[in-house]
């Protein structure tokens, strides 16, 4: 089978005859245009040759096609010219339509029309790319969706109702098997015939093998779109959509090369038969991923469903704060429509319902507790939570903020930058920082806002994906990078509450001063106090921290002053004591963190945040990290064993 490098190359090969015989005739009729200055009267006109230059195609609707080829035509003439009869050629650019239908090859293929050449108008509902995707923007995906819909499934747009995917797809022709794809592949769609294997059903899941047809749609059983974005439902819909909108794609490269024969849809999509780095390939992955969640929940059914599980929520418990009504609300409306949690709030967030994105909020691994601010304080891709990474970052490059966070004005509490203020935040038994029931419910007055950077790949980027980093666990693989902006107005007013700043310093200096009275004999007295207080013995604390029970009674009798800030640091976590006993007896023995050095900012966040970490775990950290050597002590065992176990 001969194979074309594009369209044009195709359409010259097959129909030149016909482009020939449309054009002749308007050439003939047209003799006089003919004649300038040099031809004064044209006597006969002849079409000699033609090339296929350019190629535009529109969407006429139940599957035809309409191909505007561009052609430059070589014609001779021959008149009178002020030196006599002579003859010349010359080349002029036509426009011939054909009507046709792309489906198992070109077919029912005639002409419509000619003219001479003029520039195509382009119809942003019609008209197809190159590679036969059609044109869509964002500001008008919704009503893309609610074309599918209508087309599809019109009830969905009259009452709030979830959708019946496999009913869709199969009154789109589509045949859905449950198959195994592989661990990162969530489903495949087929333009052709292929054998493959698949589940004789999602239960019992014996394998055997089929004959694909065009519209056989695979569809992995244990692994959703996005992972933990959407649901099996979205996946379905997200190949119904390649199925309604690409299948022309497909068609046309397996009419130039014969090889294209499946979409397989992974985290970022690859498509067998377009070249990954093809703009049609960045096109239809955008297009499936917009419209998806649109086709699953309808903007206005979406935002009444949602508007009336808030409302109930409220009424059957008004004790309850507004951002767990939210969440209670975002979760019953994922459950109505069929869809992921993550998804449902991504479609209320696209829908202009803010409050939303404090609710199923995970950073670092864990959930956070639903939390409520005014509207119209965030941008997009703007933040109050900021993972622990990019939290050290930002106290490490901006020394005011690292200032009042060592300075204690600032705490991490429910993984946001937020005011020292009992009004906001509260000390558990274990000394963490979590916000109040008023702090949850007013996060624009008490923490600070970080700019993020969200893209889903290097590849690739959307507003759909970019928005998934607000709310999905992240891990090594997904950092998004955060930053401080000191002009927003909720970072510079909270700057500016020098009052409040002083009160919160008054406030932690009378309780240190209360606690120095409290401690006698200096860093020994402290060590025996707290080793009192926590109930620790020498052997314990020597198996905690890797000091020896020789050199713990050492600091303890003051016949060892040899301190060294590490081995101080790491008798704090063998006591696991609170920040603040830590940051006492890292005091006693001399070792300030006030001084807002990168050192000193990472450990105070493991004092802080990472008590109920091991020793061992945090020598790995202190090591990885790179910034804080100056706190690994250089004699200790621990530190000694994890050495060795990286070498």
């Amino acid at each position: 089978m001969k194979k074309y490098k594009d369209f044009k190359e195709y359409m010259e090969d097959h129909y030149l005859d016909e482009i020939m015989e449309a054009i002749s005739p308007i050439v003939i009729r047209r003799k006089d245009s003919f004649e300038d200055e040099e031809f004064y009267e044209i006597k006969w006109v002849e079409l000699s040759d033609a090339t296929v230059c350019g190629v535009t195609f529109k969407d006429l609707g139940n599957d035809w096609l309409e191909i505007r080829t561009s052609v430059d035509a070589v014609i001779e003439i021959s008149g009178r010219t002020r030196y006599g009869y002579d003859s010349d050629s010359v080349t002029r650019t036509y426009n011939v339509f054909f009507r046709a239908i792309l489906k198992d090859g070109l077919n029912s293929v005639s002409v419509t029309g000619t003219e001479e050449y003029n520039k195509a108008v382009y119809d942003k509902d019609k008209s197809l790319s190159q590679n036969l995707v059609p044109y869509m923007y964002e500001e008008d995906v919704d009503r893309h969706a609610e074309d599918f819909l209508r087309r599809n499934y019109e009830k969905a747009l009259l009452q709030p109702m979830p959708l019946p995917v496999e009913e869709i797809a199969k009154s789109m022709g589509m045949e859905i098997y449950y198959a195994p794809l592989g661990d990162k592949i969530f489903g495949k769609t087929y333009f052709g015939k292929e054998t493959v294997t698949v589940y004789d059903s999602i239960i019992g899941k014996n394998e055997h093998e089929i004959t694909t047809r065009p519209g056989t749609m695979l569809i992995n059983p244990n692994v959703y779109f996005m992972y933990n974005i959407g649901t099996a439902n979205n996946t379905i819909i997200h190949e119904c959509v390649h199925w309604d909108r690409h299948r022309r794609a497909f068609e046309l490269q397996r009419l130039l090369d014969g090889d294209s024969s499946h979409i397989s849809c992974e985290i970022v999509e690859t498509y067998d038969g377009i070249p990954e780095d093809s703009s049609a390939l960045k096109w239809m992955e955008w297009q499936a991923n917009q419209l998806a969640p649109r086709i699953l929940m309808p903007a206005k059914m979406a935002h009444r469903v949602y508007s009336d599980f808030l409302v109930a929520a409220h009424q059957a418990d008004q004790t309850r704060r507004y951002a767990e009504n939210v969440q209670d609300a975002v979760g019953r409306t994922a459950s109505f429509f069929g869809v992921s949690l993550i998804a449902a709030k991504l479609r209320l967030m696209e829908l202009g319902c803010e409050e939303v994105l404090g609710a199923f909020v995970y950073c670092d691994g864990e959930m956070m507790p639903p939390f409520a601010f005014h509207k119209k304080k965030l941008d997009r891709n703007q933040s109050f939570v900021i993972d622990e990474q990019n939290l050290t970052i930002q106290l490490i490059m901006n020394p005011t903020l690292g200032q009042l966070f060592v300075d204690k004005v600032l705490v991490y509490a429910n993984h946001m930058l937020c005011l020292n203020n009992p009004k906001y935040v509260y000390q558990t038994d274990t000394g963490n920082y979590e916000l109040t029931e008023y702090g949850l419910e007013h996060v624009d007055e008490c923490c600070f806002v970080f700019n993020r950077k969200f893209s889903a790949s290097d590849k690739y980027s959307d507003t759909f994906y970019r928005r998934c980093f607000l709310c999905r666990e992240m891990d090594a693989d997904d950092y998004v990078p955060a930053e401080y902006d000191p002009e927003h107005e909720i970072n510079q007013s909270k700057m500016e509450m020098q009052a409040e700043i002083d009160k919160i310093m008054a406030r932690i200096n009378a309780e240190a001063d209360d606690m120095k009275n409290k401690m006698l004999g200096g860093f020994g007295g402290g060590l025996k106090y707290y080793m009192d207080h926590y109930n620790v013995t020498l052997e314990e604390l020597q198996d905690r921290c890797g000091v020896s029970t020789v050199t713990i009674s050492g600091y303890r009798n003051g016949t060892d002053t040899t301190l060294e800030k590490g081995t101080v640091l790491a008798l704090c976590k063998g006591m696991y004591m609170t920040p603040a006993h830590a940051e006492h007896l890292l005091d006693l023995a001399g070792f300030k963190l006030t001084n807002p050095t990168p050192s000193n900012i990472f450990v105070r966040i493991l004092i802080t945040e990472h008590m109920d970490d091991t020793w061992k775990q945090w020598v790995e950290k202190l090591i990885m990290a790179n910034i804080a050597k100056d706190w690994i002590p250089s004699r200790n065992n621990i530190v000694k064993e994890v050495r060795e176990e990286k070498n």
